[in-house]
């Protein structure tokens, strides 16, 4: 009566072990775009993931044609949690993505009325420089979203 259990046992085992050693933890890399990758799929760059604008958009843009000057209408400042705008700003309340564009959730102010908006943040490579278009996140991008350069520090 003993053999019994023991086979079961045995069956057990035999069927819990296939062989193959188990697959060892990949871990994550920066990709060029700064997002995260361990060649599985594409990953949640990291400042995305803290709900913050990843660095690659920080700092003052302005107009193409702008002087980058604090009075230009077209003038933007972004940083980690907000997007300050000539008449309004925008403080971060959630961030995504869309492949190495970046998605913020921003509860904006300004003139007296609040309202939250979703924008895209994304950079287009130019001979001179990137580019920054920020446009409406539920709408599709269109060439009437103005392109911005980065001002001088």
């Amino acid at each position: 009566m003993r053999r019994l259990p023991l086979i079961a046992l045995a069956l057990l085992l035999a069927a819990c072990d296939s062989g193959a050693d188990p697959a060892p933890a990949e871990t994550p890399v920066p990709t060029e775009s700064g997002s995260m990758s361990d060649g599985a799929g594409p990953r949640l760059d990291p400042a995305i993931a803290a709900g913050e604008i990843p660095a690659r958009f920080h700092g003052v843009w302005d107009a193409v044609t702008g002087t980058c000057d604090p009075a230009s209408d077209m003038r933007v400042e972004i940083t980690a949690r907000r997007i300050e705008y000539y008449e309004s700003v925008g403080d971060v309340s959630g961030m995504g993505n869309e492949g190495d564009d970046a998605i913020a959730d921003l509860v904006m102010e300004g003139e007296g009325e609040t309202w939250v908006q979703p924008t895209r943040l994304s950079l287009e490579a130019m001979p001179d420089g990137e580019r920054l278009r920020i446009s409406d996140a539920l709408k599709p991008e269109s060439p009437d979203d103005p392109l911005r350069k980065r001002c001088p520090a």
